[in-house]
């Protein structure tokens, strides 16, 4: 029997880690953060669906909120969706009629890494995010969701 090559060894390695990747990323529970004075510690569900369809447009104490989401394709995109109960067509049709019936400026800005919704939750005292739970990083505040926070059971985002 001959060996295999080094290339082919590569080959079959990078194709195991993609197979696998998927059933990874469905594991991961996403954790909503929100800026550090933000005084809330518990969202509900619904609370969330309002909070990024722009239903809900400010906090207890009066701050705008500002939802930051992912670019599409991204798990932290889809979470998002599936929170709305829509595709990403209907995502920016329901952004669309938002902006035109004076309810929103514009749809919430898209940022392409957690470390940008970090530093934008930051920077924005009525920002919100979901993120990863594993990029979560200290100093930032995680609220609990249904009374729960990320890894707890039933937690209801992965």
């Amino acid at each position: 029997m001959k060996p295999l090559s080094t290339t082919m060894l590569a080959m079959i390695l990078s194709a195991s880690l993609v197979c696998a990747w998927p059933a990874r990323a469905q594991n991961v529970d996403f954790a909503v953060v929100v800026n550090v004075k933000n005084p809330v510690t518990n969202l509900t569900v619904e609370d969330l669906r309002n909070l990024f369809g722009g239903e809900k447009r400010t906090w207890p104490g009066g701050a705008p909120v500002k939802p930051f989401v992912r670019g599409i394709g991204t798990e932290e995109r889809r979470t998002v969706l599936k929170l709305l109960g829509m595709s990403e067509s209907e995502y920016k049709q329901h952004w669309i009629s938002q902006v035109f019936r004076g309810n929103a400026q514009a749809e919430p800005p898209t940022l392409p890494s957690n470390g940008m919704q970090k530093e934008a939750v930051a920077a924005f005292p009525g920002g919100i995010a979901l993120m990863n739970s594993l990029d979560v990083k200290p100093g930032m505040k995680v609220v609990r969701v249904n009374g729960h926070l990320p890894g707890e059971l039933p937690y209801p985002l992965h």
